[in-house]
């Protein structure tokens, strides 16, 4: 693969469900990679175009361009496009080889992981930390998958105390990431696929991308959000999308943000109980909607795991569903000995009483 054609690739794959024009791409190239010729790149988009690995539609006086994943051989083009990202960063990374080689050598035989990725691998490495995104296969006995769970969860544990690296990871059922991917919310996977680089398994994860888009799934991605900086209003907006309206706060339109984003916020900027207290009811509510391996990787990743565990123990007591459950006992153990987090006390008693009176429980 010719290197204009990789760094546009890259730069597509990055922005599925945003098609770009020439110059954008050249831009973002730029960005990227440090430098960009506009006729270079011209050039070869148009041979792109010929050899139906890219679509070119012209809106004006623009070129727009974008994936097209009618061609079956582009699953094998951005399949390599992911290897070879992975090799140029890691020859500039020699201190995470022999970390991600253990990693792939560890998992490489668990059946239901479907692919690996890490995310944000640049700006993550520079701070001492990885993030992964480890999609998993659907299973109708949850005994089997939760088992490989607990092992996978193990071996990441191993690897940070061999290699001192802080390891934060996500594991989520690979269906749920597309819907989450075509969600009209701001959320985390959306941003995930904006910047990763795939280290197992990458043409079964463009496969499952190719699938959902043939099926009429309309992919979005997006930049990566801060929830510290999430606007007052957005912050009051979602809280009533998501059955919890304020006394004396005006609603007005805001943005969609996901459940777990909102938490998060709350966590990271807010002093006010009263606030914090709306965790619980907007959790109850939204029994369906939350995904707590999201919102335990959130808050893992900005430091505010400590707190969301006072809250979820308080709301296990008072209301258990099952993956409510599992996030509470999963985090007790690592979370008991932190000692560098602040936590919250909650009266249960009183947090009851604001779930009934919100009709957490009709």
């Amino acid at each position: 693969m010719r290197e204009n054609t990789y760094r546009i690739l890259d730069v597509l794959a990055r922005k599925i469900g945003n098609p770009m024009s020439i110059h954008e791409i050249k831009n973002k190239i730029g960005q990227i990679y440090g430098s960009a010729d506009y006729k270079n790149t011209h050039i070869s988009i148009h041979e792109m175009a010929e050899s139906k690995i890219i679509t070119i539609e012209k809106i004006g006086k623009s070129s727009i361009a974008s994936l097209n994943f009618k061609n079956p051989l582009l699953v094998n083009l951005l399949a390599e496009m992911e290897l070879r990202r992975k090799t140029m960063f890691l020859e500039k990374r020699q201190d995470l080889q022999l970390l991600l080689l253990d990693l792939n050598t560890h998992v490489r035989d668990f059946y239901f992981i479907k692919s690996m990725s890490m995310i944000n691998p640049e700006r993550n490495s520079k701070l001492n930390k990885i993030e992964l995104l480890i999609l998993l296969k659907d299973s109708k006995r949850k005994g089997d998958i939760e088992g490989e769970i607990t092992a996978i969860r193990a071996i990441l544990q191993l690897l940070y105390q061999m290699y001192n690296v802080r390891i934060d990871h996500v594991l989520i059922n690979g269906r749920k990431f597309l819907e989450l991917l075509i969600s009209d919310e701001v959320n985390v996977a959306r941003e995930m696929l904006s910047n990763k680089i795939v280290l197992s398994h990458p043409q079964t994860f463009w496969i499952d991308i190719m699938s959902a888009l043939k099926e009429g799934m309309r992919i979005k991605t997006g930049e990566e959000t801060n929830p510290a900086k999430i606007l007052e209003q957005d912050i009051v907006f979602n809280l009533a999308r998501l059955g919890y309206k304020e006394m004396g706060n005006k609603v007005t339109n805001g943005i969609p943000i996901s459940i777990e984003y909102i938490i998060t916020s709350i966590l990271l900027k807010e002093k006010s109980i009263r606030r914090i207290e709306a965790i619980p009811i907007i959790l109850g509510k939204n029994e369906v909607r939350v995904n707590y391996n999201l919102l335990v990787f959130l808050a893992t990743k900005f430091g505010v795991l400590k707190k969301l565990y006072d809250v979820l123990e308080v709301l296990d007591a008072i209301k258990p569903v099952e993956e409510l459950t599992r996030a509470v006992k999963e985090l007790r153990n690592s979370v008991v000995h932190n000692k560098k987090q602040d936590g919250i006390k909650l009266d249960p008693g009183d947090i009851e009483k604001k779930m009934r009176l919100y009709g957490v429980f009709e």
